[in-house]
Order: structure tokens, then C-alpha cells, then sequence
């Protein structure tokens, strides 16, 4: 039989040191993930990916957000 144990934390901060990272939350409860070099750098690309989706997601919305706005604008100019 495997235990598993969920922990949840609301993210205020983390810090690594040479063999392990630290998540902190607001209460200052903490998790403290002990970890390789091999791991570290497994960590990197996985967040790098998700860094870079955001960063498209926000991209994509604003680009939108500044279509709809020239719209609006047009649609105001041709009425005015």
C-alpha cells in the first residue's frame, strides 16, 4: 500500500539552497523539497514551459483586448 500526503500552501515565497527548496506560505508554514542537480534543472523546463504559455496566454488576450478597443474606436468615429 502507497500513503500519499497533499499538502497546500498559498505560494508568499521560496528559497533553494544547495540541496533542497523551500516553499513558504504567509503563515510561514513551509515545505522543504530536498532535490538533485538533475532535478533542479528538470524543475527549470517545467517551469520555463508554463512561464512561456502564460506569457503567450497574456499576449494573445491583450492583443484582443487592443482589437476590440480599435473597434470600438472605429465604430465611435464613423457614428460621430
Amino acid at each position: 500500500m502507497k500513503v500519499k500526503t497533499t499538502v497546500e500552501l498559498k505560494f508568499d515565497h521560496a528559497y533553494t539552497g544547495w540541496k533542497a527548496l523551500t516553499f513558504n506560505d504567509s503563515d510561514q508554514n513551509e515545505v522543504c523539497i530536498t532535490m538533485t542537480d538533475d532535478q533542479y534543472l528538470s524543475l527549470t523546463e517545467t517551469l520555463n514551459s508554463k512561464a512561456d504559455r502564460i506569457r503567450k496566454d497574456r499576449a494573445e488576450e491583450a492583443a484582443e483586448a487592443a482589437r476590440a478597443e480599435a473597434a470600438k474606436l472605429e465604430k465611435e468615429n464613423e457614428d460621430g
